[in-house]
């Protein structure tokens, strides 16, 4: 075509030819990796088990990292050009939009990359009994955003994942063993060798006890009218609950049947009376 003329030599001296072989490369791999990101954030989530991961959410973070290796690729297009007054710019204006933007959405952002710190690291999964914070319960789903949790009274508690990731959390499921450890408080004149040798047998007999482990029978405490006695025995970690429960109502059944007797909470009253002394009365004057 006439009026255009391209000037060959130019474009084939070395400096211009690893510019434009970089160029090729560096967008090369950007638009594979903008092609194939959703792919493996797919994979990604079918195999990191007992972590749902919301559609919604798995295209916003598709999005951000596509706009992420984007930028950087336009960045290293920049420095390959030797644009160097340009990139100056560019990095100097990103900057100042980085700290307002932000400012505006940091709660969001570090839920966000919590969320994300929570899928790789993966302190609990779906169905996993954990206590986190104040807040003790069975984790019902796990979000880049936030995690719920339903507690054993009920109620649903959703957290931030934020909050979660900065909050130590006891997971009860990791182990598959938990220890029953309860205390039964027996009144003093109570025959101590009958209610140690009963929680003995209570707990020997106890079907769902893990038998390789020793039950750790004692008297924990002597207080006000009380004899406090403690066993504890390990049991899987699923079936805690049910056995401390059970226990708990086997013990009360069985030391009344045997006629031994449980302590009551002793409360103590002070009857103080204050006598009010009166000063006696003197006359003025005559």
């Amino acid at each position: 075509m006439e009026g255009i003329s391209i000037n060959w030599g130019t474009l084939l001296k070395p400096e211009y030819g690893w510019r434009i072989l970089g160029l090729a490369i560096t967008w090369g791999i950007v638009w594979l990796l903008v092609r194939y990101f959703s792919r493996v954030l797919e994979r990604l989530d079918q195999r990191i088990k007992g972590i749902d991961i919301d559609t919604r959410e798995m295209e916003t973070l598709d999005k951000l990292l596509d706009y992420l290796v984007i930028a950087i690729g336009m960045l290293v297009t920049i420095a390959i050009l030797n644009l160097t007054s340009v990139l100056y710019s560019i990095l100097t204006a990103a900057g100042v939009i980085t700290i307002v933007i932000g400012f505006a959405i940091r709660d969001v952002a570090a839920n966000f990359i919590s969320g994300i710190f929570i899928l790789l690291d993966q302190p609990f999964v779906r169905g996993d009994s954990v206590k986190i914070g104040d807040f003790s319960g069975t984790v019902r789903r796990i979000s880049l955003r936030s995690t719920e949790i339903v507690t054993f009274d009920g109620p649903v508690v959703s957290m931030p994942n934020s909050t979660v990731a900065t909050t130590p959390i006891v997971n009860y499921s990791i182990n598959k063993e938990r220890r029953v450890n309860l205390t039964v408080a027996i009144s003093q004149e109570t025959d101590l060798r009958a209610a140690i040798e009963t929680l003995r047998e209570l707990a020997e007999k106890e079907e769902r006890r893990i038998p390789e482990k020793d039950i750790s029978l004692f008297v924990s405490d002597v207080r006000d009218g009380a004899i406090v006695l403690t066993v504890m025995f390990y049991t899987p970690a699923a079936l805690w609950g049910t056995v401390t429960n059970d226990l708990r109502q086997s013990i009360v059944e069985e030391f009344n049947r045997r006629g031994l007797e449980l302590a009551v909470p002793v409360y103590k009253s002070y009857n103080v009376t204050v006598n009010a002394q009166t000063q006696p009365k003197t006359n003025k004057g005559g």
